[in-house]
């Protein structure tokens, strides 16, 4: 999801009225028809900070389960996967939040967790854009100065071009799966769609 798409689109306050427009990416809903709610998990009200909590996020070593990180290996083995604590806000408006949960080091790939909330009072309409846009809308820049463009997203392989809502005070999981493998303690520049970039170091 990103902040021109499947983010976050536009946030419009009226003094009677809130009225919040936008896509699980970016700016990118201006004019949608409403098609259904989203796929959100419920925990109670989305509370919000204005600040990120952390640069860095502390490793574990698990056993890989099957997901789109992982790739193929020989038979009898499994990948194992480090898993990072990262917990750092890309977009935080009007009770929207857009947050970088966590990264995940399997088989040659990185995935990146995120987490949509909406701790405001009504619903937000997103969006998600078509597959060839939303496979170029984001990137990791590596410390070499490679980009490299995400291989699936959530909104790619779930919802392409489609509009929905994330409903008041749930949230939404997202994320997006790298053909990379960045080592521990080193560190990358992510760019989300069109929330600012943020800079990621994995220890």
């Amino acid at each position: 999801m990103q902040k021109r798409y499947a983010g976050l689109l536009a946030v419009i306050v009226a003094t009677a009225c809130l009225a919040v427009v936008g896509t699980l990416g970016g700016w990118y809903l201006a004019g949608r028809d409403a098609s259904g709610s989203a796929d959100s998990t419920t925990s109670g009200p989305v509370v919000p900070t204005t600040t990120a909590a952390g640069e860095t996020g502390r490793p574990s070593t698990e056993a890989a389960t099957t997901s789109p990180a992982q790739s193929d290996s020989p038979a009898g083995e499994r990948p194992t996967t480090r898993t990072y604590q990262i917990d750092r806000l890309l977009y935080d408006q009007a009770g929207l939040t857009v947050r970088l949960v966590s990264a995940e080091v399997t088989g040659g790939k990185l995935r990146l967790n995120l987490r949509y909330g909406n701790a405001s009072t009504i619903p937000w309409p997103v969006s998600c854009p078509a597959v060839e846009v939303d496979r170029t809308s984001s990137q990791v820049v590596l410390p070499d100065g490679r980009s490299v463009r995400p291989e699936s997203t959530w909104c790619a392989t779930t919802r392409p071009d489609q509009s929905f809502d994330i409903p008041a005070g749930t949230q939404v999981t997202s994320w997006g799966v790298f053909p990379v493998a960045p080592e521990a303690g080193s560190s990358f520049e992510l760019t989300w769609y069109d929330f600012p970039s943020l800079d990621v170091r994995l220890r």
